[in-house]
């Protein structure tokens, strides 16, 4: 027997000699995709969109791919700006600010990839951002018809001033027109989208999808709603009414 055929054949017999552990209770997966905010606030506990103090949650399934109910997974913040309690998934911010954290869940010899979490001051208001451009649309075109950014800014209150703040969810809604045959919010892809998460500099924006069928004249207007939410409170400025003029495009 040469080398080749001995290294395989010892290989083989390991393998036979190996209980691979399966069943519906061994885990095999884990799944940590999202938190439930991109933000906690300095001092305060990780809440969802609705200002509810929400917990991490993990899935972990078997080799059939079904979850497991009920398994034993731990969560740990990887730096120290945040404590995890490692069975509940509560998180609860320390003083400082304006920082970020690691966030991983984990199960026997499993481990997630980390999620990122931003620590950030409180925010207190919001407030439109920039100038918004009249759209003008064409009729025969209508893939031009897309607006520029419509954004706010959401800022935290120090001192005298204001800073930014990042990570924070901003809700825009249709106003004028309430439905969705007239226009309709969308993000950077083109694709419809009415949220967006605020920049390294506070700001956050949609853009409008016109069309121009259903406009009742051609000189029109689309109003936006942009709104801001700290434990279901909404902050100081919102909703921001954002006004997007419209018209025809000459040739």
């Amino acid at each position: 027997m040469n080398r080749a055929v001995a290294v395989l054949a010892a290989c083989a017999l390991m393998l036979a000699c190996t209980d691979i552990e399966t069943g519906p209770n061994v885990v095999t997966s884990l799944e940590f995709e999202a938190l439930p905010f991109p933000a906690i606030v300095a001092g305060d506990t990780l809440r969802d969109i609705n200002g509810i103090v929400a917990p991490l949650r993990a899935l972990v399934f078997n080799s059939d791919n079904v979850e497991i109910a009920g398994a034993p997974i731990r969560y740990a913040g990887l730096e120290s700006v945040v404590t995890v309690d490692s069975v509940t998934g509560i998180v609860v911010a320390g003083a400082k600010a304006d920082t970020a954290t690691r966030i991983v869940a984990f199960i026997g010899a499993l481990q997630s990839a980390p999620l990122r979490l931003s620590v950030v001051p409180r925010p207190d208001s919001v407030a439109r951002s920039g100038t918004i451009d009249t759209l003008k649309y064409s009729v025969s075109d209508t893939t031009q018809n897309v607006s520029g950014d419509l954004a706010v800014r959401v800022s935290s209150r120090v001192g005298t001033g204001t800073v930014p703040v990042r990570d924070w969810i901003v809700t825009f809604t249709l106003q004028t027109p309430a439905d969705s045959i007239r226009a309709r919010i969308v993000g950077e892809n083109g694709r419809n989208s009415g949220a967006d998460t605020t920049s390294t500099a506070g700001i956050a924006a949609r853009k409008v999808r016109l069309f121009p069928a259903g406009l009742t004249s051609v000189r029109d207007s689309v109003v936006v709603l942009a709104r801001v939410r700290y434990r279901g409170a909404e902050l100081s400025g919102s909703p921001v009414r954002l006004v997007l003029p419209v018209q025809p495009r000459v040739p």
